[in-house]
């Protein structure tokens, strides 16, 4: 009898939970594990932590990085964030105001910068700011 390998490639099931790291990464600033950061100006392989709303949601740390080392981001899949406020399961998720984490952001906006778009979903919520929650990033 011959044993049958699943499929792990992405699209090849229904419930696909793929999740997209990048290693190549360097940290123009010193980073955290579950840092909310964004890729730098001028450079595609560095980044630094979200600091404002209108910034570009690239992925979260999953390692602390001192500015210059290499540093590996979530860019899809299921990571550990800190909240700015409040989130419930289910809150649509993007950049925040405070550096770093992440907030509720509305399912559609009227203006033009993609971050204004959800760029994940709360799995795990929390009662307070500054907690962490567990988002899906898409």
């Amino acid at each position: 009898m011959s044993a049958t390998i699943p499929a792990t490639l992405e699209g090849s099931t229904a419930f696909v939970r793929d999740r997209f790291l990048v290693g190549d990464n360097f940290a123009l600033t010193s980073i955290t594990a579950g840092t909310a950061v964004k890729v730098g100006a001028g450079s595609s392989q560095s980044v630094l932590a979200t600091a404002a709303v209108t910034d570009v949601l690239y992925g979260v740390a999953l390692i602390n990085a001192n500015a210059g080392q290499t540093v590996t981001v979530v860019t899809r899949g299921l990571a550990r964030a800190t909240a700015s406020a409040p989130l419930s399961a289910g809150s649509l998720v993007g950049p925040s105001s405070v550096a770093g984490q992440v907030a509720s952001v509305p399912s559609t906006t009227s203006g033009t910068f993609y971050n204004t778009l959800p760029r994940a979903i709360c799995i795990v919520g929390t009662a307070t700011s500054g907690s962490t929650v567990l988002i899906d990033m898409f």
